[in-house]
């Protein structure tokens, strides 16, 4: 006897054939956040190290051993990271909760229930607060330095002309090169369990390299400030004053913009791919067979329909031969052909005979009114093209005189933006409105609308998750100016009382952000469009043609948010450094 529960995860293991790959995707999106989160951790302590150098300097004076310092800082990190990890969890239940909650309200989904697992919670927990605590290490260690602020500043920048630069700029060299060259051969073989590791080991190799590219690439940008002025031409150098801390931000920043990317290029491709291998294989979107003399009054009831751009019928003019199947053939003119049929390929042309694949007939012998003729045969990619000709070619063969008795065929094509639901109800009622049966109805416009919704659905999922990892990066480039600002607080205050005025002040801060947030954001983008066709070569190379396609309006958006968020990310910070008088700024420090 099985309980509820126990029948429940039988069925979910039978449809899933025993494995979970939504969850196992789902995970790989909350390590992404985990790693993107770790980062702005990081970034996070060292601000509020750098706020509280005058304490600490003053703990080490009165006799605080360093080992208290750093186990001070990390302590703090401790209770952070673990509040923060319980109220996450409660969190995730709650909005599970409200999800199972309105899926139970949906037909079919009764059966929805809210299990929270302990050992999710005990894990969730815990990788929060080890998370915390590796993140907030490095600050805890810069914080037994307790010297003046400079010196928190990393003494050994990584660059070409020293150790660790050269050290990365090898191993991130290699990684990309052995990346590269495994997920172009998963691309072309269109194998993704070999593109898959090939795509990790090289956007790691990317990384790993960033620190010798990013400063170079935002210093670049900066160019692009210089008819701002003073505050212009100030913000591009102080965006890469402190290499090493532009690098972490924009790292964790390009980590999310590329996935969003990539999910989005990726999906456009593969939509395109299967869009075209459908136009391919099913030339319309819907195709009614009718008796011949309904074919009039059926083209003005289906005109009158919305959602339905053209239609246009067939015209039975003549058969083929004994030895060819005796088979109808059929003829459609220039402008309907161009109307209705996706594919290029299944219009027809003269002096040929346009065929369904594994016909396996090289010519076809076709008899019309004005006798017989032989004619060569040219396949299509599709199983349920009927005989066509042109009408050029109809005309000079001769119509037959009865080709009623042969019934007649409409073809149909809808518009694109019609849903799985609104194409299932467009065919509803063609066959209530023509008094049909269902399988007089059929076409490609089912199966396209099918996959779009998935494909929509997915790519709705998957860019909510990501853009929890882009929010939080975009949380770690106002840390990073917030620090930047405290570093400043002098050179600020002279600035000020050199004639740069507050509205100046907060030009140059919000064009830091925008600098780091805009490199961040072209170059994921950049590497997305590269990831995601490939991505989509390797898993569909093999049933499809994969040619890339760009969401150009989609990714604009994604620019347009990391701008915009990098303007408002600088709103605080900037609001903090002109409020402050340039006497008090001298006076600090």
């Amino acid at each position: 006897m099985l309980t509820a529960a126990d029948q429940t995860t039988q069925d979910v293991a039978a449809l899933s054939g025993g494995q979970d790959q939504l969850t196992i995707i789902l995970l790989a999106f909350a390590v992404v956040a985990i790693i993107v989160t770790a980062l702005v951790i990081s970034n996070t302590f060292s601000v509020l190290v750098a706020q509280r150098t005058r304490e600490l300097a003053l703990l080490r004076c009165i006799g605080a051993g360093r080992g208290q310092i750093r186990n001070s800082v990390l302590v703090e990190a401790a209770i952070m990271g673990l509040v923060s990890s319980v109220f996450g969890v409660l969190l995730a239940a709650g909005v599970m909760w409200v999800l199972v909650e309105v899926a139970r309200n949906n037909p079919g989904s009764e059966f929805a229930t809210l299990a929270v697992p302990p050992s999710a919670v005990i894990a969730g927990i815990a990788v929060g607060l080890l998370m915390t605590l590796a993140a907030a290490f490095v600050p805890a260690r810069a914080a037994t330095a307790v010297a003046p602020l400079e010196e928190l500043r990393p003494a050994d920048y990584v660059n070409v002309s020293n150790r660790r630069g050269k050290f990365r700029l090898i191993g991130g060299g290699v990684l990309v090169i052995m990346g590269g060259a495994l997920l172009a051969a998963g691309a072309a073989r269109a194998d993704l369990l070999m593109a898959l590791p090939g795509g990790a080991m090289s956007f790691l190799g990317v990384l790993l390299c960033a620190s010798l590219f990013i400063p170079a690439l935002v210093s670049g940008l900066g160019r692009l400030a210089e008819p701002l002025g003073v505050p212009g031409r100030l913000a591009a150098v102080n965006a890469v004053r402190n290499p090493a801390r532009t690098t972490a931000t924009a790292t964790a920043l390009v980590v999310g913009v590329t996935l969003v990317t990539m999910m989005m290029a990726g999906a456009q491709t593969s939509r395109t791919a299967f869009e075209d291998t459908l136009a391919q294989n099913y030339p319309v979107d819907l195709s009614i067979q009718l008796e011949a003399d309904r074919t009039a009054t059926a083209l003005e009831t289906l005109a009158s329909i919305e959602g339905v751009e053209a239609a246009a019928a067939l015209t039975a003019v003549a058969t083929t031969s004994v030895e060819s199947g005796e088979r109808t053939v059929y003829t459609i003119s220039g402008s309907d052909a161009e109307a209705v049929l996706r594919s290029a390929e299944t219009r027809p042309v003269d002096d040929i005979v346009l065929m369904p694949e594994d016909s396996g007939l090289p010519e076809i012998t076709i008899d019309g009114a004005s006798g017989s003729k032989t004619l060569p045969v040219r396949e299509v990619e599709s199983r349920t093209l009927v005989p066509l000709i042109s009408e050029a070619t109809a005309e000079r063969l001769g119509v037959v005189t009865d080709p009623a008795s042969q019934g007649s065929e409409v073809w149909l094509k809808l518009d694109d933006s019609l849903d799985y639901g609104a194409v299932t109800a467009l065919r509803t009622e063609i066959v209530e409105t023509l008094g049909l049966s269902d399988y007089q109805v059929s076409g490609a416009a089912l199966e396209r609308a099918t996959f779009n919704q998935i494909i929509d659905v997915l790519l709705l999922v998957v860019t909510a998750l990501l853009a929890v990892a882009v929010f939080i990066a975009l949380i770690g480039v106002a840390n990073t100016l917030s620090l930047s600002v405290l570093e400043r607080t002098r050179e600020s205050s002279l600035l000020r009382a050199l004639g740069l005025t507050r509205a100046q002040l907060r030009i140059m801060l919000a064009v830091e952000a925008v600098l780091v947030a805009g490199v961040s954001a072209l170059l994921g983008t950049a590497l997305g469009i590269l990831y995601g066709w490939l991505g989509a070569q390797a898993a569909l190379g093999s049933v499809a043609a994969v040619t890339p396609s760009i969401p150009w309006l989609q990714l604009a958006g994604v620019l347009l948010v990391a701008v915009v968020a990098g303007l408002i990310a600088s709103v605080m910070p900037a609001r903090r450094a002109a409020r402050l008088s340039p006497v008090e700024g001298l006076a600090m420090g």
